[in-house]
């Protein structure tokens, strides 16, 4: 990640941070256990990885959510990309789905920054999906 923001902020190309949640993760775990659970995390980690550009990065970054850096892509691209892992991800296992947010870089931000914003901007897309409902 560290690498990505550093290229972006000196070649002045776009970077774009998704900051992904797996919906209902606690509950897998607490009504089919632990192993389903890991099953779901490793079913998320390889749509999205198959659905990425090979020199994007994927990390896992808590115990259900992931950061990926998307170099050379728009917030437009990333939520077009990141849309269709999510129909995939619910066609494969009848129903399950994730959760992101995204932020595009500026030169000022740190890592925690840059974090941050994806982070926040999850939460607004979890509170206008859950208005919805």
């Amino acid at each position: 990640m560290a690498r990505e923001i550093e290229r972006a902020r000196r070649t002045g190309a776009k970077l774009t941070l998704a900051f992904i949640d797996v919906d209902g993760l606690k509950e897998v775990n607490d009504s089919q256990g632990h192993g389903a659970g890991d099953e779901l995390l490793q079913l998320v980690a390889k749509t999205v990885r198959v659905n990425l550009r090979p020199y994007d990065v994927l990390v896992r970054y808590g115990g259900d959510e992931f950061l990926c850096a998307m170099p050379n892509l728009t917030i437009a691209g990333a939520k077009e990309r990141l849309g269709k892992i999510t129909e995939e991800l619910i066609a494969a296992s009848a129903g399950q789905s994730i959760t992101f947010g995204l932020a595009e870089h500026d030169p000022a931000d740190g890592i925690d920054e840059f974090i941050s914003r994806a982070d926040e901007d999850l939460l607004r897309t979890r509170g206008s999906r859950e208005a919805q409902d």
